[in-house]
């Protein structure tokens, strides 16, 4: 059911924001409509997305009776999120990325685990690959582990994914509903209630450990997350970046932002800083934006490497001016 029921109040809004590009958005919002029958809201934040496919969102959106916030400068995920947060009055909210595509019933799995549990959070099966070949795609997060040690060297997390990199489809009989310690923002289903209690969403974290945060702030609170296996979505890719896409993109993985909100992360929750894993990150994946397969074989990995750097740091300093500053007061949100 795409558009509300005037008859059945729904009990949820999916909230869709940007996570790194726009050229999926339109394939992903179809998706969205097509493969819902749960009744909902839609609150959809549009951050930068180039004019051609933001007039397709906008009618798409509006037309079934939804709700469409536009902003011309790029905005983080956290502060997207914070600006739907005021118009939020049901009593689950769904967030999800704008490159993520569904299987059949899974919102209304997602709200039958939360309503059984009395989770605050409850994560999706979340596979990996290209949207044709869904759900015939590996595993990204299926629940897993997030756990802060403490010892004599200080406090450390460590976090795994729930068979991460199996195919799907050969392990699907083995996902069980449990209780699990983190999520992905990919999509996630939150219960209003929890969000009210932990508040706002923290607009310093532009990088990796927005949902961390999340789940370690519920966590604090009381509140169960859970994995639901029934809910199956993928975050669709294998599609090249376009030059419409590579501003933000760029924009998004810049080291010196990312790398900042980090240190920000690790010394919030007073853990040892350990950040191997984010740069290595950073270097791979944004090769994505100039991935020059054909000239790595000429001159090399390494000076591949530090080509494509190089020029996603370009692109990065030219579209800064287009990132909207983040929100430091986000209490203010909630007016």
């Amino acid at each position: 059911m795409t558009q509300t029921d005037k008859s059945i109040a729904p009990r949820v809004t999916i909230v869709v924001s940007p996570r790194e590009r726009f050229e999926q958005a339109e394939m992903s919002l179809a998706s969205c409509f097509e493969k819902t029958d749960t009744p909902f809201r839609m609150i959809y934040i549009d951050g930068g997305t180039p004019r051609a496919i933001a007039n397709t969102l906008k009618e798409q959106v509006e037309r079934r009776g939804h709700t469409y916030i536009r902003r011309d400068g790029f905005l983080t995920p956290n502060d997207a999120r914070n600006l739907a947060l005021p118009l939020i009055d049901t009593e689950y909210v769904a967030f999800i990325d704008n490159d993520v595509v569904f299987q059949p019933g899974w919102l209304d799995a997602l709200i039958r685990c939360a309503d059984e549990t009395g989770a605050g959070l409850v994560t999706p099966t979340i596979l990996v690959g290209p949207a044709a070949r869904m759900p015939d795609l590996s595993i990204h997060h299926a629940g897993g582990i997030l756990k802060v040690e403490e010892d004599e060297h200080g406090k450390t997390m460590y976090r795994r994914h729930g068979f991460e990199h199996t195919r799907y489809l050969e392990m699907k009989d083995e996902l069980k509903r449990q209780e699990t310690g983190c999520t992905e923002f990919h999509v996630v289903l939150a219960r209003k209630a929890m969000i009210d209690d932990i508040g706002p969403f923290d607009p310093n974290l532009v990088g990796f450990t927005d949902e961390i945060d999340m789940a370690l702030a519920a966590r604090a609170k009381g509140w169960k997350i859970f994995y639901e296996p029934d809910s199956v979505i993928a975050y669709a890719v294998g599609k090249r970046l376009t030059w419409r896409d590579r501003p933000y993109f760029c924009v998004r993985w810049s080291p010196g932002r990312v790398m900042r909100a980090e240190r920000y992360f690790y010394d919030k929750w007073g853990l040892t800083h350990d950040f191997d894993r984010q740069r290595n990150f950073l270097r791979d994946h944004r090769r994505h934006a100039f991935p020059m397969k054909s000239i790595q074989k000429v001159i090399g990995w390494r000076a591949t490497v530090g080509l494509t750097a190089l020029l996603c740091s370009t692109v990065s300093a030219i579209s800064s001016r287009r990132l909207i500053r983040p929100n430091p007061t986000p209490e203010l949100t909630r007016q």
